[in-house]
C-alpha cells in the first residue's frame, strides 16, 4: 500500500507498516470496510494500533489531525476498530508509570488494583488486565500520592468510554485512600521517633553534663570546705572584736 506522505510520519519502523496493512485487510474482512468512518481514519488508526503492538511511538496529536476527527471521535473509533479486530491494546501499570514519569506510583498502583479486585470478587467477575483498570489504578495512585500526570493522555490509554472510566477511577481512588489511611498513625498510637529527633536527643545527651558519684562527692566536699571557711572567718571576727575591747 502506498501511504500519503503525511502518513509516513506515523510509521516508526518497517514492521509497523506491514502490521498496519495486515490490520486494514483484516478490518475489511470483519466488516469495517463499509463502516461510517473514512479510509484515512481507518488507516491512521490501524497504524496507531500496529505501532502500539510493536512498541513504537506515535504522535497522538498528529494521528488525530490526520484522521480528520476530533479527540473524542478518534478514541471512540479506535475502540470500535479494536473490537472489530478483536485486539486488546497492551496496557499495563508498569509501562504506564514509565511513560508518564510516575515510577514512584507503580507499587502503590499494583496494591490498589489487587485490593480493588478483592473487593469485586464477591460482586462480579472482572478482567483487571483490561486497559481501563490498569490505567485507573495508575491515576488513583498518582492522585493520592500527589504526582502530577497528564490525565487526558492516561484516559486515552484506557480504551474505554468516559463514563465507565470515571466510575472505575473514583472506585479505585477510594481504595487508594483506604490503603493510605491504614498505613498512617492512628490517634493514641505511640509514634516512632524520626531520625532527626533521635539525632537531636543524642546531641542533647552528649552536651548535658554527666552526673556521677564522684560529682556528688566533689559537691559534698565543696560544701564542707565552705562551712569550714565560714567558721574560721566568724572566729577571726569575734577574736578581733574581743581584742578591741581590752
Amino acid at each position: 500500500m502506498d501511504y500519503p506522505s503525511s502518513f509516513k510520519a506515523l510509521i516508526c519502523i518497517h514492521n509497523t507498516r506491514v502490521k498496519a496493512e495486515e490490520l486494514l485487510r483484516l478490518l475489511a474482512v470483519q466488516g469495517g470496510a463499509g463502516s461510517a468512518f473514512s479510509m484515512s481514519s481507518k488507516t491512521v488508526i490501524c497504524l496507531d494500533i500496529a505501532a502500539a503492538k510493536a512498541g513504537a511511538l506515535v504522535d497522538k496529536n498528529m494521528a488525530i489531525k490526520l484522521s480528520g476527527m476530533n479527540r473524542s471521535q478518534y478514541v471512540s473509533t479506535s475502540q470500535t476498530v479494536s473490537h472489530l479486530l478483536k485486539i486488546s491494546p497492551g496496557v499495563c501499570i508498569s509501562d504506564l508509570c514509565v511513560t508518564h514519569s510516575a515510577t514512584n506510583a507503580r507499587d502503590f498502583a499494583y496494591q490498589i488494583i489487587k485490593e480493588y479486585e478483592k473487593d469485586l470478587r464477591n460482586k462480579a467477575e472482572v478482567d483487571i488486565t483490561l486497559p481501563v483498570f490498569q490505567t485507573a489504578a495508575v491515576v488513583a495512585a498518582c492522585g493520592v500520592m500527589k504526582i502530577k500526570v497528564d490525565k487526558r493522555k492516561l484516559y486515552e490509554s484506557s480504551c474505554s468510554k468516559r463514563a465507565l472510566y470515571t466510575k472505575v477511577v473514583e472506585a479505585m481512588t477510594k481504595v487508594a485512600e483506604r490503603l493510605r489511611s491504614t498505613k498512617s498513625v492512628k490517634p493514641g498510637d505511640k509514634r516512632s521517633k524520626t531520625l532527626v529527633e533521635l539525632v537531636e536527643d543524642h546531641m542533647q545527651d552528649s552536651s548535658a553534663p554527666k552526673k556521677s558519684k564522684s560529682d556528688d562527692k566533689d559537691k559534698e566536699n565543696s560544701e564542707d570546705e565552705q562551712d569550714t571557711d565560714f567558721e574560721a572567718w566568724k572566729k577571726k571576727i569575734l577574736d578581733s572584736a574581743a581584742a578591741s575591747k581590752q
